[in-house]
């Protein structure tokens, strides 16, 4: 089982290392036809062409974080007494 994990895990480093000799070779860049894109022109792009896109991506995120918190809840009972009788020792 140690095997597959340690295999796993090399194979893992071996995909991120070509991935990353990959994006940083600069063949793979060609000049963009667009040119450089400026901040304004980024910030149109973003809000004007992609905003449904924008609105789902932070509901997602929202769920995201209410399930977190939910998750994050501690139930037991000793704490749970805690809550309700502020603390007293009986």
């Amino acid at each position: 089982m140690r095997l597959i994990g340690t295999a796993a895990r090399l194979g893992i480093i071996g995909i991120l290392g070509l991935l990353l000799s990959v994006v940083m070779n600069p063949a793979n860049w060609g000049p963009g036809s667009s040119g450089d894109l400026t901040t304004l022109e980024f910030a149109t792009a973003v809000l004007d062409d992609w905003a449904f896109t924008l609105v789902i991506l932070g509901a997602l995120l929202t769920m995201a974080m209410a399930g977190a918190a939910y998750l994050v809840r501690d139930e037991r009972e000793i704490n749970l007494m805690w809550e309700l009788h502020g603390g007293e020792e009986e």
